[in-house]
C-alpha cells in the first residue's frame, strides 16, 4: 500500500497588513499531486498565499512543509519587466547553444563552440517548430518585449510544464490567453504528473480541477469538486444563510411581541388592583404583598427580557454580518442620452503592428464589439490606434464621441495617489460623498479609500478603473483591453450585470466567453481574417451562477 505524502503542507498560517490588521488567519490544507483550484475575493491574500508556499515571505505565525521542488508562474508581467528577460532564447537559456550553432554554420571551428553545442545540434529547428506550434513567433532571438501578453504568458507556462517540477503554482495563467491557448493551456495540466495549484477566476479552467478552496480572512473552506460543483454549494450556502437570517429577525420580533403582551397583561392586573383597593372588597395588606409580587415578577420578567433580546439581537447581527460577507458588491454605470447614431467608422484601415487584414467598420451607438483573433494579431493595438496613441499604417479612421480607454495594466490609475484621489481626478464631476459612495460599492468603505493604488491587488485596481470608466459624463465609447482578467468570480459577474445596462457603446477584448456572453455582445470582428461575424453562440459554456 502506498502512503499519501502531500507535495505541500500548510499549517496555521496567518498575515496581517502592515498596520497590523489581519490579512488571514488558520489556513491549513495539504496539496498532493492533484489540480486544486484557489478561488477568493481580490485582495483576500491568494497571491501573498501563493508567497508562503514558496517561501519567499514569511508569515506571521504558521509554517510550510513542501517536500518537492515547485515550480511558479507570477500572475502579472509589466512592460518593464519584460525588457529584463531579453529575447526568447535568453528566457530559455539556450541562446548561448544557439549562437554557437549559427558561428559553426558560418565557418567556425572553435571547440569552444562545440563545447557549447554538445549533441544539440537540432536546437534550432526544434525550438522553431515548437514554438510555432504554440502559436509563437518562430524566431528564437525575437524580444520577449515584442511579445503580446497571450504569448508571453504561453512561452512562460511551456517553460514551467517542460521543467523538472514537482508542484506547479499557477497565478492567473489564463490572463491574455486566447481560446487557442487556453485550450492547450488545459491539456498541459491534464498531462502534468506532479501537482497544480490554480490560482484562477476563470470558469472554464477551474472544470478542470478535482478540488476548489476558497481563500477567506478566517481559513480555507474545502469544496470537494469543480466549479459547477463549487457554483451550487455556495448558492446553497447563501440560500442557507439569507433563511437564519429571516429566522433571526423573526425571533426578535416575537421576542418583541411577547414582552410588548406581558406589559399589558401587567397594565389590565395593576388596573385591577387599584379597583379592588379603591373599592376596600379586600384587605388592604392582602392588596399591598400582591402589589409587591407583581413588581417583583415584572422586574424579573424584564431582566429575561433584556437577556433574550440582547442575544437574539446578537445572533441576528452576526448572520447579517455574515450575509454582507457573501453579499454582492455593485458597479453601477453612468447612463448618457444617444445624441448620434454612428461613432465610429474605419475605412480600409490597416494596423501598424499585428497580423491583421485591412478593416472596415462602422460601429453604431450600443453596438457592443467583440474583438477576436489570436495572440498577436493586433486586438490591443487596434485600441491604441482608435485612442490615437498609435497611428495606423494605411486608411481612414473617424470617431464622433470621447472614448475611455481601459488596458491591461490600468495604465489610468497614478500608483502613487490614493484610491480617492484617482476618483477625484478623474471623475472632476462628481461630490466627495458621490465619489465615497462609488468607493463603498466596489468595496472601497472608510478608510480603505484612503490606501494607495500601489497597495491593491490586481482585482482592486481593475475595480477602480472601472468605476473611472463607468462614470465619465456624457456619450462615451468604452474600449474594454480584458477587463476581467483579474476580477474574482463574483465581480466578474457584477462587472457584466453592470455593462448589460451600459446604453452607449464597446468594443471589448476578452477570451473569457462566458463573460462575452454576460454583457450581451451583438457584433464579433475577427482581426486575424478582417472580417465580422454574428457572436459565436455554439462556443459559450454554461456554469452555475456565483
Amino acid at each position: 500500500m502506498t502512503l499519501y505524502h502531500p507535495s505541500i503542507l500548510a499549517q496555521s498560517l496567518a498575515v496581517s497588513h502592515d498596520n497590523g490588521d489581519p490579512l488571514f488567519s488558520n489556513v491549513s490544507f495539504s496539496l498532493g499531486r492533484q489540480i486544486t483550484g484557489l478561488v477568493g475575493r481580490n485582495g483576500v491574500g491568494k497571491s501573498v498565499l501563493a508567497g508562503l508556499l514558496l517561501e519567499q515571505e514569511m508569515p506571521d505565525s504558521g509554517q510550510v512543509i513542501c517536500n518537492g521542488k515547485i515550480g511558479y508562474l507570477s500572475q502579472l508581467t509589466q512592460y518593464q519587466d519584460r525588457q529584463d528577460l531579453g529575447t526568447i532564447a535568453d528566457f530559455l537559456d539556450i541562446a548561448a547553444r544557439l549562437k554557437a550553432l549559427r558561428r559553426i554554420e558560418k565557418g567556425s571551428c572553435k571547440q569552444a563552440d562545440f563545447d557549447l553545442v554538445e549533441d544539440g545540434w537540432g536546437a534550432w529547428d526544434s525550438l522553431c517548430f515548437q514554438l510555432q506550434a504554440m502559436g509563437l513567433p518562430p524566431d528564437p532571438f525575437k524580444q520577449c518585449s515584442s511579445l503580446s501578453g497571450g504569448e508571453l504568458t504561453r512561452l512562460m507556462l511551456w517553460q514551467l510544464f517542460r521543467a523538472d517540477y514537482d508542484y506547479l503554482i499557477l497565478d492567473e495563467p489564463s490572463n491574455h490567453l486566447d481560446r487557442a491557448g487556453r485550450q492547450w493551456l488545459i491539456d498541459q495540466m491534464s498531462g502534468f504528473e506532479g501537482g497544480i495549484l490554480l490560482i484562477s477566476h476563470d470558469r472554464l479552467l477551474l472544470e478542470y480541477v478535482e478540488e476548489i478552496m476558497e481563500l477567506t480572512p478566517k481559513g480555507i473552506r474545502h469544496y470537494g469538486g469543480n466549479y459547477s460543483f463549487y457554483a451550487q454549494q455556495k448558492e446553497l450556502q447563501h440560500v442557507a444563510i439569507e433563511r437564519s437570517v429571516a429566522n433571526a429577525e423573526k425571533q426578535v420580533l416575537q421576542i418583541r411581541k411577547q414582552h410588548q403582551r406581558n406589559q399589558e397583561k401587567a397594565q389590565q392586573r395593576a388596573v385591577q388592583g387599584n379597583k379592588a383597593r379603591q373599592s376596600g372588597s379586600q384587605p388592604k395588606m392582602l392588596l399591598d404583598g400582591m402589589k409587591q409580587s407583581a413588581q417583583l415578577s415584572a422586574s424579573a420578567r424584564k431582566v429575561q427580557f433584556a437577556q433574550h433580546l440582547s442575544q437574539a439581537e446578537h445572533k441576528a447581527s452576526e448572520l447579517k454580518a455574515k450575509l454582507i460577507q457573501v453579499k454582492p458588491q455593485q458597479i453601477m454605470i453612468n447612463q448618457s442620452e444617444k445624441r448620434v447614431s454612428s461613432v465610429l467608422t474605419l475605412v480600409a484601415l490597416q494596423l501598424r503592428y499585428g497580423d491583421s487584414k485591412a478593416i472596415n467598420l462602422s460601429l453604431q451607438y450600443g453596438d457592443r464589439l467583440h474583438l477576436t483573433g489570436n495572440n498577436g494579431c493586433g486586438k490591443s493595438t487596434l485600441l491604441k490606434t482608435i485612442t490615437g496613441e498609435i497611428t495606423p499604417a494605411i486608411g481612414h479612421l473617424n470617431c464622433t464621441t470621447q472614448l475611455c480607454y481601459l488596458d491591461q495594466h490600468f495604465s489610468l490609475l497614478d500608483e502613487q495617489q490614493s484610491v480617492l484621489d484617482n476618483l477625484h481626478q478623474l471623475c472632476p464631476a462628481k461630490t466627495q460623498i458621490e465619489l465615497r459612495t462609488m468607493a463603498a460599492g466596489a468595496g472601497f468603505r472608510r478608510e480603505r479609500v484612503e490606501l494607495p493604488v500601489a497597495a491593491l491587488s490586481g482585482g482592486e485596481r481593475m475595480k477602480i478603473a472601472m468605476l473611472v470608466v463607468s462614470h465619465q459624463e456624457g456619450e462615451t465609447l468604452l474600449l474594454l483591453d480584458e477587463p476581467d482578467n483579474h476580477l474574482d468570480l463574483e465581480s466578474k459577474q457584477l462587472l457584466a450585470q453592470a455593462l448589460v445596462t451600459y446604453q452607449g457603446s464597446l468594443i471589448l477584448i476578452s477570451h473569457d466567453d462566458v463573460f462575452v456572453k454576460e454583457i450581451g455582445v451583438n457584433r464579433t470582428l475577427n482581426l486575424a481574417v478582417g472580417k465580422e461575424s454574428a457572436p459565436d453562440k455554439a462556443s459559450f459554456s454554461e456554469y452555475g451562477s456565483y
